[in-house]
Parts: structure tokens; C-alpha cells; sequence
């Protein structure tokens, strides 16, 4: 398919980190990540606790390992992103957004989502994605 990408997180990679290295390498302002396939590790995802704009965020870790069921975002310049999220999201140690939503489902059946705070490759994860523009 003509503008589809894949970038493959290696085990033990940092999911975030090998996204926004791919996408800054390719010299894309701004991409939508349309899913991804493979498992996660020492997860974490944000959700809001309130109804309040901007957002008050409560943080979740999954513990160990967790297969993916749902992965959808979007990357793109800080510039670009909208102000209220830049209130929540202060992070400025790269200069992309990475703006990913994410489920996943542990051994024992549970299942974690949200904001991807922070996570890991447990043995590997193929993520799509495509420019924007």
C-alpha cells in the first residue's frame, strides 16, 4: 500500500523513542500511526480522572508483560500541537509529540489503556503509520 510505513521495536526497545527516531529520520512533520501488531512491557497509560479542560491526568502501570489489542496516535512538531494539550503533556526532551493511544491484555486476562505513558517491546512490536500532508 502506497504511503503505509512500518517501523519494528525491538524487545526491550522504548516504544516512543523508536517511533519518534524513525519519523524524525524520514523528516515527516506529522504522521498517523494506524495500529500496530506485538507485545509491551512495563507499560504505563494516562487517563483523565475529571471532566476539567485542561486535563487532570492519573497515570496507570500494567505490570509485566501484555499483548497489544489496540494502538492508534498521531506524532507530529510541538509547534503543531494543540495548546491544551501542551499544558498537560510538558515533556519538551524531544521535539515531537508523540501522541499514541493504546490498549493491551495481560496473562490473567485484564486489560490496561490509555495515553501511552511509557512502555517497552517485550518481544516485538510492528507499528504503521502514515505522513500527514
Amino acid at each position: 500500500m502506497e504511503g503505509l510505513y512500518e517501523v519494528t521495536v525491538k524487545r526491550d526497545e522504548d516504544i516512543r523513542q523508536v517511533i519518534s527516531d524513525y519519523i524524525l529520520e524520514k523528516g515527516w512533520d506529522e504522521v498517523y500511526i494506524i495500529g500496530a501488531v506485538g507485545s509491551v512491557i512495563d507499560t504505563a497509560y494516562n487517563a483523565p480522572i475529571d471532566n476539567s479542560i485542561p486535563m487532570n491526568l492519573q497515570t496507570t502501570p500494567c505490570p509485566g508483560a501484555a499483548e497489544v489489542l489496540s494502538f492508534t496516535g498521531e506524532v507530529m512538531k510541538r509547534e503543531k500541537m494543540d495548546p491544551n494539550l501542551a499544558k498537560v503533556y510538558t515533556d519538551k526532551t524531544s521535539p515531537l509529540f508523540v501522541h499514541i493511544h493504546a490498549s493491551c491484555a495481560t496473562g490473567d486476562g485484564k486489560v490496561y489503556g490509555g495515553g501511552l505513558v511509557k512502555g517497552r517491546a517485550f518481544r516485538a512490536l510492528r507499528v504503521f503509520m502514515t505522513p500527514i500532508g
